[in-house]
C-alpha cells in the first residue's frame, strides 16, 4: 500500500535543507526515513530529525537515499502550488506530476528511535554501534554505506600505522588489538548511553 501525504512545498523544502545541515562526505550514502502519521511527517536521517505538518492520506514509512531527498529538493522550486501531493511505492517517490525511481525507495521499515546518533559521528563510535547492532541490524536502520566507510577509513589508518611503527617493530597484530579494545570500550559507552541490550 502506498504512502501518501500531501503538503506545503515551503515544509518540504525546509525539511529537505535540514537534512543536509553538517553532513560532510560521509553521510552521502545516508538514508532518510520519512514517518507519515495523520498531521506530521517525521524526516530522519543520521544525526539529523525534523518534522513538518501535513495531510496524511497514507501513513506509513518510507526510507530513501539521501541523493534522492537531494533531487527532491531541486525540483521544489518548480512547483507554483499551495499544496503538493507526496505518494511512494516501492521503488518510486511522486510529487505532483514530477517522478523518481530508484531501487532503494523502501515502504514499511520503521526505525529504532532510541538510535539517535550525531551526523558527523567518529569512525571508532560507528564502528562501535555496528559491533553492538550486529550486521542485519545495521542494514535495518540504513546505516551500512556509512559502517562500511568506517570500516575502510580503519584499515586505513592501521595500514598508515603498521607502516610508522614498523622501525620500532611494533607489528600489525599489536595495533589491531589497540583498535579492538578501543572499538570494545566505546560499545560499552555506546551500550549505557544509548540503552541497548
Amino acid at each position: 500500500m502506498p504512502v501518501e501525504f500531501t503538503v506545503r512545498p515551503s515544509d518540504l523544502r525546509q525539511a529537505t535543507r535540514e537534512l543536509k545541515v553538517n553532513r560532510g562526505k560521509e553521510g552521502q550514502e545516508d538514508f532518510v526515513d520519512i514517518l507519515v502519521s495523520q498531521f506530521v511527517a517525521t524526516f530522519r536521517a543520521v544525526g539529523t530529525e525534523t518534522e513538518i505538518p501535513v495531510d496524511g492520506k497514507q501513513p506509513g514509512t518510507v526510507r530513501l537515499p539521501l541523493r534522492c531527498v537531494e533531487a527532491i529538493k531541486k525540483i521544489l522550486p518548480s512547483f507554483k502550488k499551495k499544496e503538493l501531493t507526496f505518494s511512494s511505492e516501492p521503488g518510486v517517490v511522486k510529487i505532483g506530476t514530477w517522478s523518481l525511481k530508484h531501487p532503494d525507495i523502501e515502504l514499511g521499515n520503521i526505525p529504532d528511535q532510541r538510535i539517535a546518533i550525531p551526523v558527523d559521528v567518529s569512525v571508532l563510535d560507528t564502528l562501535a554501534l555496528a559491533r553492538l547492532l550486529g550486521p542485519d541490524r545495521v542494514a535495518s536502520e540504513g546505516m551500512r554505506p556509512r559502517v562500511e566507510a568506517a570500516m575502510q577509513a580503519s584499515r586505513h589508518a592501521i595500514d598508515a600505522a603498521v607502516e610508522a611503527l614498523q622501525p620500532l617493530g611494533i607489528g600489525e597484530d599489536r595495533i589491531q588489538d589497540l583498535v579492538e579494545s578501543h572499538i570494545v570500550e566505546a560499545s560499552e559507552r555506546l551500550r549505557r548511553t544509548l540503552g541497548l541490550s
